[in-house]
């Protein structure tokens, strides 16, 4: 690993983001870098043993928890989640099963739950009233959800329909590993977040990996935050963690870099006595493509040509939190990318070192889209607003005879690789849009169009 080239990329990418702190690392003692400070204010560094959260890599925790209670004969994965969520009414739940819920196929659209989960923490540091003036169709009034109850209950009295008919589509949807948790807990009898530390943890040596934030001490990172609404945004320290027990199985898992590289070893090391091979290649099966050359399996995403091998790989994001797992399992590296901040380019600097270990240039892109030409009728076609009730709000629109997307208040040029597609970069990275039947495709989720 040619280290030179690829800290001038990593420190490029760090200064223009303003990220105040990550750690890179691989596993083997190939590559260990703290850039910037876990604590700005008193420059204290990071380490490898610098506690973050990892926001939604926590799914494929979730996911080898499931598959571990299939093992051991207690569920199915083709079960229906009505057998051990009985109370679940909302429409199209009968066809849903624990492989949908983990595939993200279910085909439970973006819901604003997560928001109401998290509302007695975005309460305190003052984020939700940020989130409606920015435009999100919150509720004062609605209570927050802070039990399993009270969530089945949100969820049922939700007016939604599918988005498609269970196991046809993919939507990443927090809620559906949400029931995932309810589901571990009842089937192992068990609080979610003991089950995990005592089957995943405690086994792999992560002493470090926790979930409740009461657990946080002087070894966590500072989570810094920026306010889009100031006159001029400047990033800050924002001492709140966002917490939802009600969802803590979707993302709410804190660790370290030397933690996830112990995790690594179920995916390197045939399960590493935490699963059987056989579940470790149910959870690593290509169920669903969510992208060109991109799947999803449980909790994790396949990308079966990546430079000529294979990434398994999952990302994290939620307030002070941008995190990136991956595993080359033919080659036996693992790399961790964590930072304190939400939207930093974490992806983009894990992918930067994985790249420079494998003697290939830190940025060069793994999917080369070609460029192409959109005729008025497509351009006509795929303009629009796109929005789902989880807070995304894209609007699509034509000047010049160029596409241009704006979200959260910024203005994005497009380049067209297809009919009815085109990529943006933000983040260090180029993200593809796909309009498909009135739908766009972005960020793993459909957002509909307005009418």
């Amino acid at each position: 690993m040619d280290k030179k080239v690829y800290e001038e990329f990593a420190e490029s990418l760090v200064s223009t983001y303003k990220i105040p702190g990550a750690i890179v690392a691989l596993n083997n003692d190939i590559y260990e870098k703290g850039f910037g400070y876990r604590d700005k204010e008193n420059e204290l560094p990071v380490t490898a043993d610098t506690v973050f959260g990892i926001g939604s890599v926590t799914k494929s925790m979730t996911s080898i928890a499931i598959l571990q209670l299939q093992e051991k004969g207690e569920l199915s994965v083709n079960d229906s989640i009505k057998k051990y969520l009985p109370e679940i009414t909302f429409k199209g739940s009968d066809e849903i099963t624990l492989h949908h819920l983990m595939t993200h196929t279910a085909g439970i659209p973006p819901l604003d739950s997560l928001f109401y989960a998290n509302k007695q923490s975005m309460e305190k540091d003052g984020s939700f009233d940020i989130q409606i003036k920015l435009g999100m169709p919150l509720d004062w009034e609605q209570d927050s959800i802070d039990t399993y109850d009270e969530l089945i209950g949100y969820l049922n009295n939700l007016s939604f329909d599918l988005l498609d008919q269970p196991g046809k589509s993919f939507s990443y949807s927090n809620d559906g590993y949400a029931l995932l948790g309810i589901i571990i807990e009842r089937v192992s009898g068990q609080p979610y977040e003991r089950y995990i530390e005592k089957n995943i943890f405690a086994p792999l040596g992560m002493e470090s990996s926790f979930v409740n934030p009461d657990q946080l001490d002087e070894q966590a990172a500072r989570q810094y935050d920026m306010d889009p609404t100031a006159e001029t945004p400047a990033i800050e320290y924002s001492p709140e963690w966002w917490d939802a027990p009600a969802m803590w199985s979707a993302g709410y898992v804190k660790s370290t870099a030397n933690d996830m590289l112990r995790y690594s070893g179920v995916f390197l090391n045939k399960g590493n006595g935490i699963l059987t091979e056989e579940s470790l290649t149910a959870m690593t099966t290509s169920y669903i493509e969510i992208e060109p050359g991109r799947y999803y399996g449980y909790g994790v995403m396949i990308t079966s040509d990546y430079f000529g091998t294979t990434l398994i790989e999952h990302g994290g994001g939620i307030k002070g939190v941008t995190a990136h797992f991956a595993v080359l399992p033919d080659k036996n590296v693992a790399a961790i990318c964590l930072t304190n901040i939400a939207g930093a380019p974490a992806e983009a600097l894990l992918r930067g070192a994985l790249q420079s270990e494998m003697n290939i240039a830190p940025d060069k892109k793994a999917v080369q889209y070609n460029n192409y030409t959109l005729s008025e009728t497509d351009r006509q076609a795929i303009t629009g607003v796109y929005q789902s009730n989880e807070g995304q709000k894209i609007k699509v629109y034509e000047k010049d005879e160029a596409i241009f997307v704006e979200t959260q208040g910024a203005e994005i040029p497009t380049r067209a690789v297809g009919s009815k597609a085109v990529t943006i970069t933000m983040q260090g990275t180029e993200f593809l849009l796909q309009f498909k039947d009135g739908r766009l495709h972005f960020g793993f989720r459909q957002l509909v169009k307005s009418e």
